[in-house]
Order: C-alpha cells, then structure tokens, then sequence
C-alpha cells in the first residue's frame, strides 16, 4: 500500500523498473519567463513506478495509509463522509477558472477546528480572510485569527478543491458530471503508474462563507465566523494537487501539447520519452480524453537538485502531466452544437468512442496533436500494466466514483427496460465498455517499429 510519504517517495524512484527516461533536468532561476520553462519540457518524463495496490488502497485513495488508517483518515474521503469547511476566496482571481462549479476551502473537523497539513487540529475562537496580492500582483488568500489585528500569526490549515453540482443531484447538468468522472480517471492513472492528482467522492461539503454557489457568484471574500451556519453542497469531489513541486514562471504551470508534439517529431526527446509520451496517450483513450488544451496540463518537478548559494535552482525530474481529466467518458461535442458543451460522464457518448481509429493500423481517435500511430514499444508497455486492470478492479473505480448514479438518462433507461438491480446494471454497462478499450490496446495491429 502506499502511505502519503510513501506515494511521494515513488514519484522520486524514476530509473530503470518504471523505464523512466534519464535526462539532465533543467534550470528553474528565480524571476522564470514561461519561455524559459521549455527546457523542463524538453526534459521532462510522465511515467512512474506502478504501485501494487490493495483493492482497501484502491476504494479509499492515494492519501490512505493503511499502517496508520484512523491518523490518515483525514486526508481521504469516501461517499459516505461530510467534509466541513470555511471558504477560500481563489477562482474569483484566477485568469482562466474554467467552467465546471467548484470552490476552495480550509478543512475542518467535525467540532470546529482546522486541520492542519499533517492531519493535527489548530484550534482557534474565531478566524478571517486576508486577501493580499504576491510580487506579480496575484491577489491570494490566507487565514488568520480574528483578533490577529497586525495579521502576524497565520492558521496553515489544510484546503483543498470541491466540485459541486448545479442543480443539486439528481437534476444535475450533466455538464458538471466531473463530480463523477474525475474520481474515476485519476484513479485509473494512478494503478496504471502515471501522475494524477488525487481525487474523493464524497457525500455533501458544509462550506461556512459559501452562499449558495460560490463559483457562479464570483465569491472573491469570506467575513463568516466559524460559528456560523454552513452552505451545504451534496455529491461532490474533494481534490488535492499532486504532492510535487509546481514549476510555475510567471504563475503558469502549463506545458503545451503542441511543444511535446515537437520534442517528439524533431528528434529533441529520447526513445524512452517517446514510448512514455505514446503509452500515456493510449492511457488517455481509455477514458477518451481529446482535449489538447494546455491549461489542463501542469509542469511539475519530482526531484531537486541540491541547491547552491548564489546559482538557479536545477531540477533533477521534471514531469508532465494532466491535471484536469473531469471532461472524459463522453465525446466532443459536434461541430453543429456552437452553443453546448462536451459530453461528458454519458454513456452513450462514450460507447462509440474507441481507442483507436484504426486499430489495424493502430491510429489513435484522438491523437492529441502527436502523430495518429503510436510505437510498438508503448502498446507492450500499457499491455503489461492493463494486466492490473481486471474487470473487479474496473468495477470497483467505477462503483468508488459513483457511476451508477452519474448518468440519469442511462438510469431511467435501465429501470424502463425493467432492470431489477439498476446500480448494478450500470456499473456492468461501464465496466464492459471499458474492458473493451482495454483489449483494443491488447490486440491493436502495425503500431510504429521501435
């Protein structure tokens, strides 16, 4: 099983067991342009080790430590729980804070204290926000204690991301089905050893300083006492970042795929990062991601080097990865719909949508801006590690995510047709599709020579 400490520790064991490409790392200074970030790119790998997991460490999440169960139960979630806590003022400043409804907030335990990074309680009479803008004038907030009057003493309480669903579940538009979709998939990343944030069901959330729909509102303060009544949000996900290093010029942790696209064609990348680059493409048609957007995409730094007075800092493991994977297990959505939005966590649209184009010719549907065959090398690769995905297994994410209830339209069609166990019925529907997938990748023909 993998502990919080013992989940960071893999991402570092990058070497010969995972196939991780050896590079020379890259220059982080201080004062980074976004241009400067292409050599961590150009340096950069995506595979990990694949951890072997328990179906208790697979049901209850990366952040779950079974040598210690009731110290690490603060830090995962299950649909069952009720998270508590105080509104974080974030994506009213963010520059592009997308579309699905979410919000961020400090944790809370269950008798009105703070949790704080390492799970213990900061207990405090009452709390305020302080909204102060960085060096390039990002505005961010941070907690203090309400008679803190010069702000010298600040609650390093634990937050983390909710996504909720507008309307309440069950008359959700299905556009918010990331509540769902991305449990899932960061799931599957991870038991297939690629880097993914980590991503709960959970219950309902208590937001004090919420109102309503904190997203929608534009919610950019919170002047609530910790004594007052909570905004409660039920069926959401609760998500923390990959615990890694952000490398982030000028507040951009992107990575694009159009310059990864490049590394890989003009020569820049080695073979190794090439079959990484290949297999997580295939990892990816899985769960039908299509969008190449590099806002979804985060650049991170696995390990540091040493750090010398005077000289920039070097990372040793630069990494890529997407960090947004709530708009899958759909479709894009048609050149006629101007107005709409992807499917996304409908069954449906995702049945049709096949790993590849061309399976004979192993020509990925959605190439993700690389080339439309993927190598020999990287088909071996995932068929070895798709060995961990059997059909409990697959089922078991899905059940963890919710997916007997994300999609209401496959619901009323199932009960219709007189299903005498629904729950069951979709889970079934969805894990049969997705074995499908797997065995595309199994059997597909003529992937590119190595």
């Amino acid at each position: 099983m993998l502990s919080r400490s013992v989940f960071i520790l893999s991402l570092l064991m990058i070497g010969v067991a995972s196939g991780v490409a050896q590079t020379h790392g890259c220059e982080v200074p201080a004062g980074m342009t976004t241009q400067q970030k292409l050599p961590c790119i150009r340096a950069a790998s995506i595979l990990l080790d694949q951890p072997t997991l328990t179906a208790t460490d697979l049901t209850n999440g990366p952040d779950f430590d079974a040598a210690e169960p009731e110290k690490s139960r603060f830090a995962y979630f299950t649909a069952d729980d009720t998270i508590g806590c105080y509104f974080r003022p974030h994506y009213a400043f963010a520059k592009v804070p997308g579309d699905s409804m979410k919000f961020q907030c400090w944790h809370m335990t269950a008798d009105g204290a703070f949790y704080s990074r390492k799970g213990e309680p900061i207990r405090v009479d009452d709390v305020k926000v302080v909204v102060e803008k960085d060096k390039s004038g990002e505005k961010s907030a941070s907690l203090y204690p309400r008679n803190d009057e010069k702000n010298e003493h600040e609650i390093k309480a634990e937050h983390f991301k909710i996504k909720y669903l507008k309307p309440s579940y069950p008359d959700h538009n299905p556009r918010f089905n990331e509540v769902f979709t991305a449990v899932a998939t960061t799931r599957i990343m991870w038991i297939l050893g690629f880097p993914a944030d980590h991503v709960y069901p959970a219950g309902a959330a208590n937001c004090i300083g919420c109102a309503d729909d904190p997203f929608g509102k534009k919610l950019a303060d919170n002047k609530a006492s910790i004594k007052d009544s909570p905004s409660i949000f039920k069926v959401v996900n609760a998500e923390r970042d990959l615990p890694l290093d952000q490398i982030n010029p000028q507040d951009d942790e992107t990575w694009s795929w159009t310059d990864a696209a490049k590394f890989y064609s003009d020569g820049e990348w080695t073979h190794q990062q090439k079959v990484e680059f290949d297999a997580y493409r295939l990892a990816l048609g899985l769960i039908h991601y299509y969008n190449a957007l590099p806002q979804q995409n985060r650049l991170v730094c696995a390990e540091w080097e040493p750090e010398v007075a005077g000289h920039s800092k070097i990372c040793r493991k630069p990494m890529i990865y997407v960090h947004d994977l709530g708009s899958t297990f759909g479709k894009k959505r048609s050149g006629f719909d101007l107005f709409g939005t992807n499917p996304r966590g409908i069954f449906d649209a995702y049945e049709p949508q096949t790993v590849f184009l061309n399976s004979g010719n192993c020509e990925l549907r959605a190439t993700l801006l690389g080339d439309k065959q993927v190598l020999k090398e990287a088909q071996d690769l995932m068929i070895q590690r798709l060995a961990r995905l059997d059909r409990e297994t697959v089922k078991s994410i899905f059940r963890v995510a919710r997916f007997n209830m994300m999609d209401q339209k496959q619901v009323l069609r199932l009960r219709a047709a007189g299903s005498q166990n629904v729950d069951e019925a979709a889970l079934d529907e969805w894990t049969n599709v997705f074995l499908k997938r797997i065995e595309e990748i199994r059997t597909a023909n003529n992937c590119k020579a190595n």
